[in-house]
């Protein structure tokens, strides 16, 4: 079969979100994209297909990503490889390195580092990464959108990073802005809710911090913190999977935490006592009048 043009690419998951997500992106690149469900039916892509570069899961069944990396070193195919794994633990790095996979990426995984670093492994190959043409805006459907949040909260949780949230944000126009996970114990960081990376990394990516077109597509009803960020940043709305209330054991907190806030500062259990007044308005005034000079 002939393909439209000098770069052709092979994406390897079983997951259909994950797979597809990827296989959009590159289409939206100028690449030609087969796909295949697991490391058997990328063998069979790779036997009917010339294939420059696989992107492809660690985790497959019936057959896994080693197993497509072992055929490919087997037939002596110039095909560049990436493998999307779980973790990067050094005996998962030594294995890749003996099959001749080039690169490893962990999952859930970037997006926005996919492609440079395709094109460092196709250089490595000798092929030229600019031929597949201008780069095209992606723009995804609610229910893609949706489908990318659930397939993220599922991959954190299975790889045991955190529990089973995933954001993302996207404009109203369905272009994918940031992406997030429940990253609290992985980051020993109590703000890392899986919508509050969503929405940092959507506020990066815009450089600013007025959302106002924005959507949040969330696994779960998002918390406390993601709610009051959500509002900060003026997202027009909220998709979610699953309410506070089909979640009740991760949200214990949240009840108790409202109770404190509502309660003026002196009644609350945690003490609050003014100090130093002066000196802090004094800098407040002159920050003020800086601002309107």
């Amino acid at each position: 079969m002939t393909f439209s043009n000098n770069i052709n690419v092979l994406v390897a998951d079983g997951n259909n979100a994950d797979r597809k997500a990827v296989a959009d992106l590159l289409r939206s690149l100028g690449y030609t994209v087969a796909e295949a469900i697991d490391g058997g039916s990328a063998m069979k892509v790779a036997d009917e297909r010339n294939i420059d570069i696989a992107i492809f899961s660690h985790r497959m069944s019936p057959k896994t990503g080693f197993d497509f990396a072992k055929y490919v070193m087997s037939k002596d195919l110039e095909i560049g490889m990436i493998m999307i794994a779980d973790d990067s633990s050094t005996d998962l790095l030594q294995e890749a390195g003996k099959h001749n996979i080039k690169q490893l990426m962990r999952k859930p995984l970037d997006l926005g580092r996919l492609p440079e670093t395709m094109r460092r492994v196709l250089r490595a190959y000798g092929k030229n990464p600019d031929v597949a043409g201008k780069m095209a805006e992606v723009r995804y459907s609610a229910e893609n959108l949706m489908a990318r949040a659930l397939a993220l909260a599922e991959q954190n949780a299975r790889s045991n990073m955190g529990g089973p949230f995933g954001a993302v944000v996207a404009d109203a126009e369905g272009r994918l802005l940031g992406e997030g996970v429940n990253s609290v114990r992985a980051l020993c960081d109590p703000t890392a809710h899986a919508e509050v990376l969503a929405i940092r990394r959507a506020t990066e990516k815009l450089n600013k911090t007025d959302l106002a077109d924005c959507i949040v597509y969330s696994s779960c009803e998002p918390t406390m913190l993601g709610q009051a960020l959500i509002i900060a940043t003026g997202i027009k709305k909220v998709y979610y999977g699953l309410s506070h209330t089909e979640v009740a054991a991760a949200r214990i907190n949240e009840a108790g935490i409202l109770g404190e806030i509502a309660k003026p500062l002196n009644q609350r259990s945690v003490p609050y006592e003014q100090l130093q007044h002066d000196q802090a308005l004094a800098i407040y005034k002159t920050s003020q009048a800086q601002r309107k000079a």
